[in-house]
């Protein structure tokens, strides 16, 4: 029957062509969408990345982080992205490397450590390669990333950029 392939929240729409019913639609765990929420903590600025709306992770109630790491962050977006596209065997064999940002006076340094993920019913922990980027001195920044927060600054660059431009409007 034709009424068995239409989508039923958008009946006009064949379900193998609607985002809906494939779900790939934005907003979906499998396609999420990434916003920024800017405040200020301390009297300093911040901003935090939200996927859907909500926490990136479900352990971390809070990606959040200041003009310096935003920067940092930016200047590494190339590197982040090839982290976030890649398979775990590529992420394990990532190799170490180092980002200049001349025009903020920023070296970030970044490598793979592995960070523990979960614990399996035997006890054992089961550990997954992420990013982390050091900033060189004078800065002392550094974070840590795993394929989502990749994957979530990489959909939120343009916004980060902005945020940061409004920024020096007020300086």
């Amino acid at each position: 029957m034709a009424s068995e392939e239409r989508c039923p929240k958008n009946p006009s729409m064949l379900k193998a062509y609607c985002s809906h019913c494939q779900g790939t639609a934005l907003g979906t765990e499998a396609n999420p969408r990434f916003s920024i929420k800017e405040s200020y903590f301390d009297g300093f600025p911040v901003v935090e990345v939200l996927k859907n709306g909500g926490p990136v992770h479900v352990y971390d109630s809070s990606f959040r982080f200041g003009v310096r790491k935003a920067l940092m962050l930016l200047a590494c977006t190339d590197v982040l992205r090839d982290f976030w596209h890649s398979t775990e065997d590529e992420r394990l064999a990532f190799r170490p490397q180092l980002i200049e940002d001349k025009r903020h006076g920023l070296r970030v340094q970044i490598y793979v450590e592995m960070h523990p993920d979960f614990e399996l019913s035997t006890g054992a922990t089961v550990e997954r390669p992420w990013l982390r980027l050091n900033a060189l001195p004078p800065d002392k920044e550094h974070i840590g990333l795993g394929m989502m927060k990749c994957r979530a600054i990489c959909g939120v660059k343009e916004d980060l950029k902005g945020w940061l431009r409004t920024l020096r409007a007020l300086d």
